[in-house]
């Protein structure tokens, strides 16, 4: 089993000789230096996939379909392509390299110190799995507990043919680690602090011979904010709406203070957990998400509906600027009371905005949904406007 949990982390480049080639040039992964102080015990919970419903909206890695109204397209093309002329593709999820190099680590990529059926074994003896709550081609995710004492715990089936990794160099050794590890630990913090954070907390993780398992706290009670809207029989009322916005806003921008893009915020991903201090925004599903970087990304990964329109018209996008369009997206269909928002019909002027929103709602709509990426209010903007900062 692979329980290298941490906390913080540095990037740094390897040597020469175990750089990466592709397409005969010659490229680097960088190297992510886990310091020996910030390993922490897996002791504390985890979070679940929601349970598939007729309706969801899939993710996909691939170029979104073209916008039928060519016409809208170029309406808007001269004036984000000098904002995203990057010539940089940081879809890779690459990161600058720090100034300092290690010294060439042995490569190891997790299962010389445990093979497979063992690593299996040390998770049947910690967590029972009990039933599915959701799969797709992201894998499958089902419902579990901690056997120790209890503890709901969600447990993530990934083929291990569509895992990305990231070397990780820890106690003088290179291990390969999921990538979606590392963004969920440097987004919620530690596993001793499971609960407190926005993002549900990564707990274990094991490498199998076919799969990889991701063991995540599982929010109790909960539901996904897509049944939320669909159980609530209509628009939420701009309160509710506002207070979840609030609280996505200040996620995700501690998410990108922390360099972790999720690239698909959408209602989904977003758990609502009740209790009786309110509702809780409880952020999962990290599998598109890449390291946060300030130039453009020109491969596209997430959800098409939400895709930014800048991609579709300048063939780029950033993460600031899109995650301020997926979170309008969201705030629409909370508003609006049905999931059905897509950025295409969006562009070519199939969606309106109800009259009978607040001038506020309606403002933030506005600031939100903007198809110039550079006129698009900014998160810190939304974290100030006047309905965010006062909601409850």
């Amino acid at each position: 089993m692979n329980n290298l949990v941490f906390e913080s982390f540095d990037v740094r480049y390897p040597p020469t000789s175990e750089r990466d080639s592709e397409g005969g040039g010659s490229t680097t992964k960088p190297i992510i230096v886990l310091q020996e102080d910030d390993r922490v015990p897996a002791t504390k919970r985890k979070a679940s996939r929601p349970p598939h419903a007729p309706g969801k909206r899939s993710r996909d890695t691939g170029e979104p379909a073209a916008v039928s109204a060519e016409t809208v397209r170029e309406r808007e093309r001269e004036s984000c392509t000098e904002r995203l002329s990057t010539t940089e593709t940081p879809g890779s999820c690459d990161v600058q390299p720090s100034s300092s190099n290690p010294s060439t680590p042995r490569q190891d990529n997790g299962n010389t110190y445990m093979s497979a059926s063992e690593s299996r074994a040390r998770f049947e003896r910690k967590y029972l799995q009990l039933q599915i709550l959701g799969e797709g081609g992201f894998g499958s995710v089902y419902s579990g507990r901690r056997r120790a004492d209890n503890f709901p715990v969600a447990i993530k089936h990934i083929p291990k043919k569509t895992v990305e990794t990231r070397p990780v160099f820890h106690l003088g050794k290179v291990r390969q680690v999921p990538l979606e590890v590392l963004l969920m630990m440097k987004a919620a913090g530690r596993p001793a602090s499971a609960g407190k954070s926005a993002v549900v907390s990564f707990l274990d993780w094991y490498d199998l011979e076919q799969e990889v398992l991701l063991v995540m706290e599982r929010p109790v009670p909960s539901v996904d904010l897509f049944n939320y809207i669909l159980n609530n029989g209509g628009p939420l009322q701009e309160d509710t709406a506002l207070s979840i916005m609030k609280q996505l806003v200040n996620a995700v921008l501690h998410m990108h203070s922390n360099r972790v893009f999720h690239r698909d915020i959408k209602s989904e991903n977003i758990l609502i957990q009740t209790g009786s201090d309110g509702l809780r925004v409880r952020i999962i599903d990290f599998g598109c998400g890449c390291v946060l970087t300030d130039g453009a990304y020109r491969k596209f990964a997430g959800t098409p509906d939400f895709a930014p329109p800048e991609l579709y018209m300048c063939g780029g996008y950033e993460a600031g600027p899109t995650t301020v369009w997926q979170l309008g997206a969201l705030l629409y269909e909370m508003l609006d009371g049905l999931p059905q928002f897509t950025t295409t019909e969006f562009i070519c002027d199939s969606i309106r905005f109800s009259s009978e929103l607040s001038r506020g709602c309606l403002d933030l709509l506005n600031l939100c949904l903007v198809l110039d990426p550079s006129e698009r209010a900014t998160l810190e903007q939304l974290q100030q406007h006047p309905r965010i900062r006062h909601s409850a």
